[in-house]
């Protein structure tokens, strides 16, 4: 066995490993993909479909990607040591920490857990609605210990922006790692300036755009060094960002 592949402890269940695949694992290339070619995927799980943005296999699998939940009750296992990393983006989802509507975040370092983490939809949803999670995994440093569970709807959270009209709400720092929310106030443009290790965005809600387009709810982009882009967009947006996490990957 490739000693690389090989993984100590269970972190990733096997309902969702069945679903991945390597895709986008050169962290020199630009990706870009857009809201409207998504591809929902069917998991093991009835009623939890994938949409799988990056999958790097490794020491351990280095994941991001969104879960759907199309039926009321779905229990989802996150495993013994999740080492994960979610954003609820739309919907409510229950667990035994308790239960959570959109927006809120959580980081969970396979060091800090100790118990399964089941989520599931919560009864209360209606049953047209769907819930959408992002998810990322095995993108933590063995030395980050940090747990967090943060309500971004909590406007005492969020602190002035870059440029004049944004607002940034921190979720989580470490190494070269930042982990942030981004909304925009009104029009306006910046290029981030924190780590120039590369950087990946979700678009939350609204639209953005860069010299090379302009990319609309739900739009995924990873940019390595020679592509960082200044972003700009309209009031009402809000992004995931992340940056300096992957140009050490295969030290993670």
């Amino acid at each position: 066995m490739n000693k690389t592949a090989k993984i100590k402890e269970p972190y990733l269940p096997q309902w969702l490993v069945r679903s991945l695949r390597p895709l986008n694992t050169h962290f020199d290339t630009r990706v870009v993909s857009l809201a409207e070619d998504a591809q929902w995927r069917e998991t093991d799980l009835k009623g939890v479909f994938i949409r799988l943005l990056e999958c790097v296999p490794g020491r351990r699998y280095r994941v991001a990607a969104q879960l759907k939940f199309d039926y009321q009750h779905v229990p989802a296992l996150l495993e013994k040591h999740p080492d994960l990393e979610f954003l609820i983006q739309q919907g409510h989802l229950s667990s035994r920490m308790g239960d959570y509507h959109a927006n809120w975040y959580f980081r969970s370092p396979s060091s800090r857990i100790n118990q399964n983490m089941t989520f599931q939809r919560s009864v209360t949803m209606n049953a047209d609605d769907s819930a959408i999670v992002y998810l990322a995994a095995g993108q933590m440093k063995d030395s980050d210990l940090a747990w967090r569970k943060i309500d971004t709807n909590n406007e005492d959270s969020w602190l002035p922006g870059p440029v004049e009209g944004t607002d940034v709400l921190p979720l989580h720092g470490h190494g070269s790692c930042n982990v942030m929310l981004v909304r925009w106030n009104k029009a306006a443009a910046f290029k981030t300036r924190i780590d120039p290790r590369g950087e990946e965005l979700l678009v939350i809600r609204g639209a953005v755009n860069d010299a090379l387009g302009a990319y609309q709810q739900n739009s995924w982009i990873r940019n390595p060094i020679t592509a960082w882009q200044a972003w700009g967009a309209r009031a009402g947006t809000v992004v995931y960002y992340k940056n300096g996490h992957f140009a050490n990957s295969d030290s993670i």
